[in-house]
């Protein structure tokens, strides 16, 4: 257990730092340049100049200190009491996937969830009436693994030649969790109505909740080159990349829940079902003790271009265009009345790609200048969707921004640029998974 905090912390915190500050006061947007080399292997040959900013503090980190028990795995060894009573794993995962920013308000678990079934119709609550918000996804779809692993933690990388490198490290992430109704469901909920959930066994309605994590070590070779420029556009680059990884660890898990009727059609109550994937390399069974040892291992190719037209940038990176990786391990099924464990061996689709478009473009005024940049991520992940604006006059800029990534995001920020000193603070949102609401956060770069 103290082993699987440890790593589901330093892999989510790679989802977090994957925005500067300067993006995220522009509602979050991606911007052209190196730092999105991830996503665009293009981008690693690409100019910085659209991207410019200092060090980004995590500042997310300190929530994670045992400090704040009400997000800190780690107080459980300085203050036990503090962590039993206060500790909520939902407002560890919001910060944890946030640790760009200190949240003043993460998310918090409702002391129950409710799926209640009646006569009058089916709802799902807290446990003091509140609707619980039924359908939540960010990343890709947790039902199967993927070949295409987080970025690494610290990865080093290693100049090969000219536009040649070779980066390996370790990484540990979550890879996507979701929480959503099926049809039936849905349109029960919206309808008041029992009746889309009768007329099968089990019944057609279910809410259902999944995610997936991974850890291990990647190895990475790329090129990324600038071609000659074409009249009229602009300097082209262009980028591949082949990535292997070898898997430590690998959990796919999701449960459901389903409302039961008598022979007359009258509600009986609920049945709850689960299920979990487990595989961990064979040397970690003395630490994990399930019998879920096995070999996980994995290749995919990334492409990517990008093209700088001056006063304008855009660029389109696809990864994961053909994969493979493959988990041996144990599942375990719980069907409502027996637990079931089958050795079983997992493997990814060979074409599940991702895509990362994005742009910007510089808009001289009479007085100062303004960027405008927007993005779109779709494929085999959860579409997210960013714009954003920056206003500058002279050493100052202000920014703003607006997005669709797991709910509703907005974001709000300042920066201004002195000899000595720059600064970029950035106010974000984001909307609270499963409880609903709004979740602010402040963020903070700095250079010298």
């Amino acid at each position: 257990m103290r082993r699987t905090l440890v790593l589901l912390a330093m892999g989510l915190s790679a989802l977090g730092l994957a925005q500067g500050v300067r993006s995220l006061g522009m509602g979050g947007v991606l911007l052209p340049g190196p730092s999105q080399a991830g996503a665009n292997p293009a981008y690693a040959a690409f100019p910085g100049s659209w991207e410019e900013e200092g060090f980004q503090v995590p500042v997310g980190l300190l929530r994670l200190l045992p400090f704040f028990p009400e997000t800190s795995p780690f107080a459980y060894f300085t203050d036990p009491q503090a962590f039993r009573t206060r500790f909520d794993l939902l407002s560890f995962y919001d910060q944890a996937a946030h640790l760009d920013s200190f949240l003043l308000n993460p998310a918090r678990s409702p002391d129950e969830v409710v799926f209640r079934v009646s006569a009058n119709g089916v709802s799902i609550t807290d446990g003091s009436g509140k609707p619980l918000v039924p359908s939540f996804q960010v990343g890709s779809d947790p039902g199967k693994p993927r070949a295409l692993v987080p970025d690494p933690l610290l990865p080093i990388a290693l100049e090969l030649g000219p536009g040649t490198y070779l980066r390996l490290g370790t990484f540990a992430g979550a890879q996507g969790l979701r929480v959503s109704p099926s049809p039936a469901l849905a349109q029960a909920l919206a309808s008041g109505s029992l009746d889309p959930c009768k007329g099968s066994t089990p019944s057609p309605c279910a809410l259902e909740a999944s995610g997936s994590y991974s850890a291990g070590f990647s190895l990475a070779l790329g090129f990324a080159l600038p071609l000659a420029e074409v009249p009229g556009l602009g300097k082209v680059y262009v980028g591949a990349r082949g990535e292997g990884f070898y898997g430590l660890a690998y959990a796919e898990a999701s449960a459901e829940a389903r409302p039961t009727f008598d022979q007359n059609g009258n509600v009986q109550g609920a049945e709850y079902r689960y299920r979990y994937f487990l595989s961990y390399a064979p040397f970690l069974e003395g630490a994990f003790g399930q019998g879920a040892e096995g070999q996980g291992f994995g290749l995919r190719a990334d492409l990517g271009v990008a093209v700088d037209g001056g006063a304008w940038a855009l660029g389109l990176g696809a990864r994961n265009l053909l994969g493979f990786s493959q988990w041996e391990g144990l599942e375990v099924a719980y069907d409502g009345t027996a637990e079931t464990r089958t050795p079983t061996t997992k493997r990814s689709d060979l074409f599940a790609p991702e895509f990362l478009l994005n742009g910007a473009y510089r808009l001289p005024l009479e007085v100062g200048s303004l960027l405008l940049a927007a993005d779109a991520r779709f494929g085999s992940t959860a579409p997210a969707f960013h714009l954003g604006l920056e206003y500058g006059l002279g050493p100052w800029a202000l920014r703003t921004g607006v997005g669709l990534e797991g709910g509703f995001r907005f974001g709000l920020g300042a920066g201004v640029n002195l000899e000595a000193l720059a600064l970029d603070l950035a106010l974000t949102t984001h909307e609270a998974p499963l409880v609903g609401g709004t979740v602010y956060g402040i963020a903070l770069a700095v250079s010298f």
